[in-house]
């Protein structure tokens, strides 16, 4: 009997959390030729480049939906296993080659499932065999700083008859508001380079929060607070920079607004090892 490729397995046993493993409806993956990447790369007639970019799925304007454009196998392996691009180790041209991926999700698939989805589908059209390790890596611990946390308590889920789309618009008119009066505040003095970012939760546990953290930082964060239960989260910080406005870096607001501190710190983190992967994806 053949063995199956463990990640495939992985995949499955994590899918039964769900009572079966969820999959795409319809799935078209292609290999993006040298040639036509090379064209695409030159922006055909226009010199400019063509945007790699992924599309659709959860959350988005077309949650039944995703459209990856362009992208390596390490870019797709780092979204279905929500890992650092250090985090994964194999061939080298994992970053060489480029890809397409269209599909059609079933209505209310959660981002978790998608996750699950792609790394079947990756195993699968890829021939993918691989396995888990650790390494220590460079990291961020995301501990309680000493004037103790500045957590508010998570939010109800919204009534069953309202539109979970004007949450979302709600918050972001908040955060609007906050950005709006901030600015305001500031409207005399230098805005070169100005940048920087927001993102709120209205309900979800320490760890989510240092997810969230991780996918605007250099390094992974890794949640050391031994805070449980859930909150909501509301961040906002600026870039900094030698022409910056006034304003707290991320590691700051972090500490300001939520109570809770960044430090430098060593972690064993998850490796994904890639044994052995194709090039040329099984036909859809």
């Amino acid at each position: 009997m053949r063995v199956r490729p463990l990640m495939l397995l992985c995949a499955l046993s994590a899918a039964a959390a769900y009572g079966q493993a969820p999959s795409f409806e319809v799935a078209s993956v292609k290999r993006v030729s040298p040639e036509e990447s090379f064209k695409r790369m030159a922006g055909p007639g226009t010199g400019v480049p063509d945007a790699m970019f992924f599309q659709g799925g959860p959350g988005s304007k077309s949650p039944e939906r995703i459209k990856y454009s362009k992208v390596t196998l390490r870019m797709l392996l780092k979204k279905a296993y929500n890992l650092k691009p250090f985090q994964i180790s194999g061939p080298g041209w994992l970053d060489d080659e480029f890809y397409e991926i269209a599909a059609v999700l079933p209505p209310g698939t959660k981002e978790e499932e998608l996750r699950l989805m792609l790394q079947a589908l990756l195993t699968e059209r890829f021939r993918i065999e691989s396995h888990k390790s650790s390494k220590t890596f460079p990291a961020y611990s995301l501990t309680v700083a000493k004037g103790g946390p500045k957590l508010k308590p998570a939010l109800p889920p919204p009534p069953p008859d309202k539109d979970p789309k004007e949450v979302n618009a709600e918050m972001m008119r908040r955060m609007q508001e906050k950005t709006k009066a901030r600015m305001e505040a500031r409207k005399d003095q230098p805005r070169q380079n100005f940048g920087g970012g927001s993102f709120w939760h209205t309900s979800a546990t320490l760890a989510q929060l240092a997810e969230s953290l991780s996918a605007r930082l250099d390094l992974p964060v890794v949640d050391k607070t031994g805070l449980e239960g859930k909150y909501s989260f509301e961040l906002e910080w600026v870039k900094e920079g030698p022409n910056a406005v006034p304003g707290p870096s991320i590691y700051v607001a972090v500490e300001e607004q939520l109570g809770l501190k960044l430090q430098s710190s060593k972690e064993e983190l998850e490796l994904l090892v890639i044994d052995k992967a194709e090039k040329v994806p099984l036909e859809n």
